[in-house]
């Protein structure tokens, strides 16, 4: 058996990485976050990673893992959650049990905070013809940040946000 006695440190000139079905603490399955830069610094113990000059960062969170999350976590007590990116939104569709179980449909921005967090803000809610934003955005900030980039493996940060087809992409940069 071989034992690693000391704080070994590999350094790298240029790296493109990608992380695929990266889960977050939180439970947030991300699908993945390409890395690219140059003098990467490797620990192994603690493991740590860190880059000399800022490099690229994009991190794509499909729309099923996004379901997956709110079907899991359920905010406000909802199930059978669907969500689609379009139009610069996400879309929710999903059922409420009041009493009998009612559809509702949620439209959600993103926001970016602090360089490092990614929120989700309620836009309009419809329960049977019914706004209940403010209640649903109160279940909404139990869960948010649904992003944040201090439980990555690097030091980044978060530039934009751009919801394509199939989910939202986050580019932004590892941080010397």
């Amino acid at each position: 058996m071989l034992r690693v006695t000391q704080n070994l440190a590999v350094d790298i000139g240029r790296f493109d990485a990608t992380l695929y079905a990266l889960i977050l603490p939180m439970g947030l399955r991300v699908e993945r976050v390409n890395l690219t830069g140059s003098n990467l610094t490797v620990v192994h113990e603690p493991f740590s990673a860190s880059v000399e000059e800022p490099g690229r960062l994009e991190v794509f969170v499909a729309e099923k893992d996004m379901a997956d999350f709110l079907n899991q976590t359920s905010p406000a007590g909802l199930k059978n959650v669907t969500v689609e990116a379009k139009e610069g939104m996400l879309h929710i569709r999903a059922t409420k049990t009041v009493l009998i179980e009612v559809k509702a449909y949620v439209v959600c921005s993103l926001r970016i905070v602090e360089s490092t967090k990614l929120f989700v803000d309620i836009q309009s809610v419809d329960v049977m013809g019914v706004g209940t934003k403010q209640l649903m955005q109160t279940q909404i900030d139990k869960i948010n940040p649904i992003i944040d980039t201090r439980d990555f493996p690097v030091k980044a940060t978060l530039d934009t946000i751009e919801v394509t087809k199939g989910g939202i992409l986050l580019r932004g940069r590892v941080s010397p």
